[in-house]
């Protein structure tokens, strides 16, 4: 049985929210529910699209940091993924089995392990850009306006999160730019 929200007529209120004119402060409300339903939405379409490139978003993200950035510790790997350590050991266990990375002794320090590619790098470029192209097509309907705007107004917001968490805010690396 569906608990569609009256306000919504969407399951558990999450999706489209109709804003009665002038009323900011349900248009806020509204901005914030539309938001958590695209992002839900979003994380399970981003996860077919990266399975169809041929792994899943997490294991798509570490081989394109470790094809990016050459060998990298397992601890900063979990920072730049934004997940824990055990999930990076996780990820390294599933990806060395396969036999596409591996883990290598730090040349001056014994304490740490650093995580390499054994694949191939351009395999690894051509898996990342053939997901990336496949979530850029999503934008395809919006016109150029459209999307310069939608990419000021996600950077603003990027920016300010990264802010209130006290990170310092880095440009993004934009292909092509």
């Amino acid at each position: 049985m569906s608990t569609a929200s009256p306000e919504t007529g969407t399951p558990g209120g999450m999706g489209r929210v109709a804003a009665p004119a002038g009323d900011s402060d349900f248009a806020v409300t509204a901005l914030a529910v539309q938001t958590a339903a695209f992002v839900d939405t979003f994380e399970r379409w981003e996860s077919r699209k990266a399975f169809q490139a041929g792994a899943s978003v997490p294991r798509l993200r570490l081989l394109y940091a470790v094809h990016c950035l050459g060998p990298q510790k397992m601890a900063d790997l979990a920072d730049q993924l934004t997940v824990t350590p055990r999930n990076v050991t996780a990820l390294v266990d599933g990806l060395e089995a396969e036999g596409l990375v591996r883990r290598v002794p730090h040349s001056t320090d014994r304490r740490v392990t650093l995580v390499e590619l054994t694949c191939s790098s351009e395999r690894v470029a051509a898996q990342f850009e053939a997901y990336q192209a496949s979530i850029a097509g999503l934008f395809d309907a919006l016109t150029a306006e459209d999307r310069r705007t939608l990419l000021r107004l996600l950077t603003t917001l990027h920016d300010r999160m990264q802010a209130e968490a006290g990170c310092p805010t880095a440009a993004t690396v934009l292909p092509g730019a």
